[in-house]
Order: C-alpha cells, then structure tokens, then sequence
C-alpha cells in the first residue's frame, strides 16, 4: 500500500496570500507521494479570526477586551451572551459561504490545469462545535493546561458553554449544509476537535459524552452527504500544547467510544487523524507511548501524526512504531498539527519530512538493537541524541 500525505491544512500567512497559492504550494510540496485531499484553510491562527469576528457581535455577545487577548492560550477572553439574548444559530455562523465559493472556483480552475490530482477533493477545516462553544463562552477552561479548578470556579461559564454546543452545532451544519448542495462531494470537511482529546487526558469518564457528542456532528453530515475527517490534537497556538501525552491511551479510548456511537447510528468511520507529537515536541521514540494502539477498533482509517519536521529518521521510526502497534499501515502521515505556526522554511522542511516519510519503508532504517522487554526494536542512543 503506498502511503498518502495529509497536510492538516493551515500555512505561515506569508503562503496564504490567496487560495490558489495555498493550494499550489501543496501541490508542489507532496513529493509524487498521493493526497488525502488538498487543503485550503482560511485562518493560519485556527479559529482565532472566527474569536474576534464574534467580538463585533455586541448585539447578542460581551466580551471584555485586553490588549493581551489571544496572546496564548492563557488569554482567551470569554463572551457572555446578554441578558434577554438567546443565542441562534444565526447569531454564530462562521460567515464563509462567499468565501468558500471563491475557493471551489479556484479549486476548479486548479484541477483543470493540474490533471495529476484530478479526483482530490478540497479539504476544508472545520472546528467541532464543543471547541467553539467552549472557547467563545468559557475562556477559563480552555487556559494554557485546561485547569480544571479555574474552569469549576466560574462555573456559570463553563455551564453556558456546554448548554449552547448544540447551537453552535446547528450554525455549523446550516453553512455546511448550503455549501453541500451547491459544490456536493467535491470538498471534505476535517473536524477539528483538540478539546475532545485533552479533556479525555484530564477526565477519561469523559469519553462517553465526548463521543456522543462527535458522532453527533460526524452522523449529520454523512446524512446531508457530506464527507469527513477527524482531526484531533493537543492544541498548537502559538506552537505550544495545552498538555502533554504521556501515551496514546486517551487517543484510544476515544476513538474506540466514538466508533461504537458512530455504528449505533450507521455513520461510517472517518479517516482520524492520531497525533503523536505535541507542540514543539516531536513524537516519542519510546514504544510504550504507542503501545495502546493494539487495542484501537481495526476499522479506523489512520493518519499517523509522528513527523518531526527535522528528523526524517526520527519521524521513520515515530512511523514504524505506530503501524507496528496499530497492526496495520497508516493510510497517510503528517505532523501532529498544521504549518501555520511556521516559518516558511519551516514548512517547506515540514512537507519534505511528511512525504519522505510517507514513501518509508523499513529497509531505510539502520540497524537497531533489540529490545527484548517490549519486542519492539529500541532506538540507538545516537538517534536520541539527534532529537535534543
């Protein structure tokens, strides 16, 4: 099976003058190895643009300003929404329809003029609506560690937040819906949802809900006839995540909930994107880290998030580790999160690592000791060293 690229999407802003060249640099920088998709984000700050649009929403919303507001993850003013107001879906709307219309012309015109990728669909991202909901209302909870004390002592937030999920849920699913029906299954929408996976690090009797709440969303577009991914992450603002893995455990259990929700509903499985690095970190070389994928649901398509933009050899043995764990050849590989944290020559480094690592194979690797207490091959001290 040959390996595809999956660029989760975003760009430095320097590359995102347009859509037509966002999209040409992907094109340009998949190294002959197949697309899942060819992605044209619209933010390179995730949702930060969506956060500030909402802020000129005084009709419905208050927010209290500061000149630190989106500084990190420690500066996410939360809005209240004010007295008399019940928010609509209307009231949240991305506002992207226009924007996204010019993107699938482009797209289009693209394709046309580039047959070798023709039958790749456009990938557009799509914050889950429990990421939105909870970043917009409950800024307390989404701080830089997801502190759960701070988050309980406002508790009223932290309520409103999770009460107006299946609103912000609706104003997604009302755009999506409009888009589906005028450019059908030419785009697929990658569901973004880093909170999922860090609340599972902090709670795990979380998943259940999480889960539901997920193939919530994943059902409702596979009846409107869209296609889907699942992005999960550690958070990346400002290049930094929120916590910390300590393996792919929460990872596991939350995929393994949200397939059971998923059939329950006849929602088939979308790719799910695993990521194994964290902000600045690249991914483990330890086998152990991995080792919970012997017990994800075998039907989920996977992209490995194990390339570490500076080590294609590191980022190989990331890859070894996960598809031996996971008893199965990872569909596509990337970095744990997108490029728009990076300098240009930064992400230019990062495209060359993902598809170099896509076309590996083990014959590439040196010889490696064996480690006889995990079965799986360790890695030397010299490639250890490489990655500090």
């Amino acid at each position: 099976m040959k390996r595809h690229v999956h660029f989760v999407g975003s760009l430095p802003e320097s590359l995102m003058s347009s859509p037509r060249q966002a999209m040409e640099w992907f094109l340009d920088h998949s190294g002959g190895q197949p697309l899942t998709a060819l992605p044209c984000d619209l933010d390179p700050n995730w949702i930060i643009a969506y956060l500030r649009d909402l802020q000129t929403r005084t009709e419905v919303l208050d927010f209290n300003s500061s000149p630190d507001d989106y500084a990190d993850y420690n500066h996410m003013p939360a809005g209240r929404i004010r007295p008399g107001v019940s928010l609509a879906p209307e009231h949240l709307t991305m506002g992207r329809i226009d924007k996204i219309d010019q993107i699938v012309a482009q797209f289009t015109a693209l394709r046309r003029e580039r047959p070798e990728f023709d039958g790749v669909k456009l990938q557009l991202s799509q914050p889950n609506s429990l990421d939105l909901s909870l970043f917009a209302l409950a800024g307390a909870a989404t701080a830089d560690g997801l502190p759960i004390l701070k988050a309980l002592s406002h508790p009223g937030a932290l309520i409103t937040a999770v009460r107006h999920v299946p609103v912000f849920t609706e104003a997604i699913l009302d755009e999506i819906a409009t888009l589906s029906r005028t450019h059908g299954p030419m785009i697929t929408w990658q569901v973004e949802s880093p909170v999922a996976l860090l609340a599972l690090m902090k709670a795990r009797m979380l998943a259940a809900p999480i889960a539901r709440q997920l193939a919530n969303v994943f059902t409702r577009l596979h009846r409107i006839g869209a296609n889907s991914s699942l992005h999960l992450c550690y958070g990346d603002y400002r290049h930094t995540a929120m916590l910390q893995p300590r393996s792919l455990e929460p990872a596991v259990a939350l995929l393994n909930a949200l397939a059971r929700q998923l059939r329950r509903h006849g929602t088939p499985l979308p790719m799910a994107h695993i990521p194994c690095a964290y902000g600045a970190e690249p991914a483990p070389l330890e086998s152990q880290f991995y080792t919970p994928l012997q017990h994800l649901d075998p039907e989920w398509t996977l992209s490995a998030g194990v390339v570490a933009p500076k080590s294609l050899l590191d980022s190989m043995i990331s890859l070894r580790l996960f598809e031996r764990a996971s008893s199965r050849p990872a569909h596509a590989v990337t970095t744990a999160c997108g490029l728009g944290r990076c300098t240009p020559t930064g992400a230019e480094q990062a495209a060359a690592t993902i598809a170099a690592t896509a076309a590996f194979s083990d014959h590439w690797l040196p010889t490696v000791a064996r480690d006889e207490s995990n079965g799986f091959d360790a890695v030397p001290d010299r490639t250890r060293a490489s990655r500090r």
